[in-house]
């Protein structure tokens, strides 16, 4: 499976503009969209206009940005010893993009957040020919419950190099589903980092480099 991560995380980008009109055009806009909570675009909207950063002064606070794609997942259980992230964690958020995650009404509520998590500087025409060919999941949840007592046991294995020599292999292995990052490299590195693979997931900046960052270490191609 390839998961792709693209805005479902929102973070506010830059509300100051130069121009005041301007700035109070975008910020009535957008709040009028989240108030409504549309669900589905309407006929007669169009994309917003462009925005730029070159446009845009500095970071805000976080204030308005309260609406989000929500999934209708079964109940999810938090477990972290931080308190901080498990008030920020937002376990309802919906993980991944399809076909039917984009409208025009999404589309102009994201479209001043930047990239990864929206889509300024971007063409709602340009962006909506790639999504349109991704297929919904045939889950509603992140994977399936593969047991009876309805836990999924998961290992994420990065590639920052700290199982050389651990011989882990086979205990990660064991788990229900394994998830590697970036260049995810196990081909002669079984024994510290095993071979089962069932998600892998990558940003658009490490599924160019990896190849060329991890050669060395036999990276030649993905899922390898």
């Amino acid at each position: 499976m390839l998961c792709l991560f693209p805005f479902f995380f929102s973070w506010p980008t830059f509300i100051e503009i130069d121009d005041g009109e301007w700035e109070d055009f975008v910020l009535e806009r957008y709040k009028a969209y989240w108030k409504r909570k549309l669900k589905s675009g309407l006929p007669h909207e169009t994309p917003m206009p462009l925005l730029y950063k070159k446009d845009f002064k500095k970071l805000p606070m976080w204030a308005f940005e309260d609406a989000y794609n929500q999934d209708t997942c079964d109940h999810s259980l938090q477990n972290s010893q931080d308190e901080k992230f498990r008030k920020a964690f937002l376990p309802n958020i919906r993980l991944f993009l399809h076909k039917d995650s984009i409208n025009m009404s999404e589309w102009n509520r994201l479209s001043h957040f930047n990239n990864p998590f929206g889509f300024m500087e971007y063409k709602y025409d340009d962006v909506m020919d790639s999504v349109k060919l991704i297929p919904k999941p045939k889950e509603p949840m992140l994977l399936p419950k593969p047991g009876d007592d309805g836990c999924v046991r998961c290992a994420v294995v990065g590639t920052g190099g700290i199982l050389n020599g651990s011989k882990k292999g086979v205990e990660i292995d064991r788990h229900d589903y394994v998830f590697r990052m970036n260049g995810a490299i196990t081909k002669g590195y079984e024994e510290d980092v095993g071979n089962k693979t069932s998600v892998y997931v990558h940003t658009a900046h490490s599924i160019t480099t990896s190849l060329s960052l991890l050669k060395k270490y036999g990276c030649d191609s993905y899922y390898k």
